[in-house]
C-alpha cells in the first residue's frame, strides 16, 4: 500500500517491513525519491462464549471478538514515509485501530459500524497525519450492502482516539450476508497519500423472516451460535429447566450442551415438529392432573423426537408452556434472528 512523496530530511530510526521494502524498490526504479507506505495487521476471529456476551464484550489486541449483536476488533496499522534509495525512514505513525458494530436484531435492517484510530506515536514527517476512511461492503447483489452514512477525512494526533462512524442499511427484504471491508488513506504534510485494507469486520446477515419480527427485519452475527439460558431455580420454568439439565447429561452425544455436545438447530417445517411431538409426547400418554409431557430436545429442532434419542417427562404444565413461550425460547429465537437450520446451545444453570 504506497503512495510517492518529495523528498525530506527528517531521519526515524525503525526498521522498515518487507511490503516497505519493496516500496522502496519499485519507487527507486521510477526515479522517485520519496515513498510512502503502510502495513496493517489482522485479527484472529473469537466468537463470544455465552458468559463473557452476558457481561459484555471484551476488545483485546489482535482478536475479531463477536456475539449475536455486537462485535469488536483492536488491530494495529503503521504509516511510514522513506528515502529512497537509501530507506532511510523520514518519519513513521504507529496507530492502534478499534473497529465496533452494532446490531438491531429486532427491528430494522440497519446497522452502526464504528472505527477509532488511536496513533501511539508519531516522529518526524509522520506528524500531523490527516486521515480519511471509507467502507467495501460486497459487490454482488447478495452482499452489497448501503453505506447511508459516512464521516469526512480528520486529522489525527498522538495520544487521542480519532472516532469515525459510519451508518449502513440491508436493501430489501430477502436474507443478506454482509462482510464490510474497512479501507483508510494516509496523508502527511509532505507527499502522496498512502491507502489500504484494515481488518475485516464480522459477516452481518439480515433478514425479514416473518414470525421473527412483525417490522421491518433485523441483523445478526450468523458466526456466533446463539445460547438459550434457563435457571433450575427460577419459579417459573425449574421444573422445566431441571429436565432439561438432566437429559443433557442423559442422553447420548450430550445435545445441546455448551462444551460437550454439539449445537441443536432450529426447525420451522410444521411437519418436522409435529412428527417430533408424536414420537416424544404421543397423545396417547396419560397426563397427570396439572402435568404436561415436555420433550427434549425440542420439538423445534432437527434434533427432536423423531431422530429417537429424546427424554421425556410429565412436568408443571405452567412451567412446560412458560419455557416454550414467548418470554423464553421463543424469545431467543425472535432476539437472536435464529432462522430455520440455525445452530444454538441451551445453557442450565
Amino acid at each position: 500500500m504506497t503512495g510517492t512523496a518529495p523528498a525530506h530530511a527528517q531521519p526515524a530510526a525503525q526498521a522498515l517491513n518487507a511490503d516497505c521494502h519493496k516500496a522502496v524498490q519499485s519507487a527507486a526504479a521510477r526515479g522517485e525519491h520519496t515513498v510512502t507506505c503502510t502495513q496493517a495487521t489482522g485479527t484472529t476471529a473469537a466468537t463470544s462464549t455465552a458468559m463473557s456476551a452476558a457481561a459484555g464484550l471484551t476488545c483485546r489486541a489482535g482478536y475479531l471478538t463477536y456475539d449475536r449483536h455486537k462485535a469488536c476488533s483492536v488491530s494495529s496499522l503503521r504509516f511510514d514515509i522513506i528515502e529512497v534509495p537509501s530507506g532511510k525512514l523520514l518519519g513513521t505513525m504507529n496507530i492502534r485501530v478499534t473497529q465496533r458494530t452494532s446490531l438491531a436484531a429486532r427491528d430494522s435492517r440497519t446497522w452502526k459500524h464504528t472505527i477509532g484510530l488511536y496513533p501511539t506515536s508519531a516522529s518526524g514527517a509522520a506528524r500531523g497525519v490527516i486521515a480519511s476512511l471509507k467502507l467495501n461492503c460486497g459487490k454482488s447483489a447478495k452482499t452489497k450492502c448501503t453505506v447511508t452514512s459516512a464521516p469526512g477525512a480528520k486529522g489525527l494526533s498522538v495520544k487521542k482516539e480519532t472516532s469515525f462512524p459510519f451508518a449502513l442499511k440491508s436493501p430489501g427484504s430477502k436474507t443478506l450476508k454482509h462482510k464490510e471491508t474497512p479501507v483508510v488513506t494516509l496523508k502527511a504534510a509532505v507527499g502522496s497519500p498512502a491507502t489500504g485494507s484494515l481488518a475485516q469486520a464480522a459477516t452481518v446477515r439480515c433478514d425479514s423472516v416473518k414470525g421473527i419480527t412483525t417490522k421491518a427485519g433485523g441483523c445478526v452475527h450468523p458466526g456466533y451460535v446463539s445460547v438459550f439460558a434457563m435457571s433450575r431455580t427460577d419459579k417459573n420454568v425449574k421444573e422445566a429447566a431441571q429436565h432439561v439439565w438432566d437429559a443433557q447429561r442423559k442422553l447420548k452425544g450430550h445435545p445441546g450442551l455448551p462444551g460437550v455436545g454439539k449445537p441443536l438447530h432450529r426447525t420451522t417445517d410444521k411437519a418436522l415438529i409435529k412428527k417430533n411431538r408424536g414420537k416424544a409426547c404421543p397423545s396417547s400418554l396419560p397426563r397427570p392432573t396439572g402435568k404436561s409431557c415436555d420433550e427434549y430436545p425440542f420439538a423445534s429442532t432437527k434434533e427432536g423426537g423423531a431422530t429417537g434419542v429424546f427424554s421425556r417427562r410429565m412436568i408443571n404444565e405452567k412451567h412446560n408452556s412458560t419455557a416454550g413461550g414467548s418470554k423464553y425460547l421463543l424469545k431467543a429465537y425472535k432476539d437472536n434472528r435464529i432462522l430455520n437450520g440455525d445452530a444454538f446451545w441451551v445453557a442450565i444453570s
